[in-house]
């Protein structure tokens, strides 16, 4: 299937290697950075319409691959790229997020950065971190709640509880305590394109064709802020370490 895809915010794919013990995907070279490295190493300012502009290029892309019947599984800003001021989705259905950690002798775990901050509650809660073979299922609504993640990313140029431990974050996702945003001073459309991404139930998230609507609405052209930091309520013996 994955052969198949054709969208102009899709990486496409051209082959593959089969020679064990080198396997491996063949896809387009693109001339650009990925949004991680914007947002998170550079840390540019962005421009309102310009978050909005990228958000509905990755909806769209999104939207055209669950016609297609096809999760991407591993949506965040490092598989995000800016080639010319468009953007461009890579990795799609292949690794799931929830496969993106590995296991250390202590017990704890090896993730990305940022890691916990796209898996929806229904993968968090079905963890474990004792085990690397743990099947988890990603769905389409589950690469809705990674899209809100990187809504706000874009926003904010940082990660939900950006300054919190692992096993804070495993605990408020987990229990449906989303990220404060009343103090937040942005419009009404971006926090309820959040909050809507990151309902609880799976089946009250939008979809990625209503998330296009939403952010055709979306009104400004001004410098987006930082969202204030949680402070630490909660502490638990899960130990994870981050890298990049």
């Amino acid at each position: 299937r994955l052969r198949k895809v054709r969208h102009e915010h899709l990486n496409l794919y051209t082959g593959v290697c089969i020679d064990s013990p080198k396997f491996a995907i063949v896809s387009n070279w693109i001339r650009g950075i990925n949004l991680h490295e914007i947002i998170h190493i550079q840390n540019d300012s962005i421009q309102l319409n310009i978050a909005v502009q990228y958000a509905a290029q990755i909806a769209q892309a999104m939207s055209y691959l669950h016609e297609k019947s096809i999760n991407h599984m591993s949506l965040r800003t490092t598989n995000i790229f800016v080639q010319n001021n468009r953007i461009i989705l890579t990795d799609y259905g292949l690794v799931p997020l929830s496969k993106c950690f590995r296991v250390t002798d202590q017990p704890a775990i090896i993730a990305p950065r940022g890691w916990l901050s796209y898996l929806a509650p229904e993968i968090i809660r079905k963890l474990d971190p004792r085990n690397e073979e743990t099947i988890l299922q990603h769905t389409p609504q589950t690469d809705v709640y990674a899209f809100g993640t990187v809504w706000y990313e874009l926003l904010f140029r940082e990660f939900p509880y950006a300054k919190q431990p692992p096993e804070y974050i495993i605990w408020r996702a987990g229990n449906s305590i989303k990220q404060p945003l009343s103090s937040v001073h942005i419009s009404k459309y971006a926090k309820d394109i959040i909050n809507q991404c990151w309902s609880f139930a799976p089946d009250d998230r939008p979809d990625f064709a209503m998330l296009c609507k939403s952010l055709s609405k979306m009104p400004g052209k001004r410098t987006l802020v930082r969202s204030p930091s949680t402070p630490l309520q909660y502490n638990a013996r899960l130990h994870i370490e981050t890298q990049f």
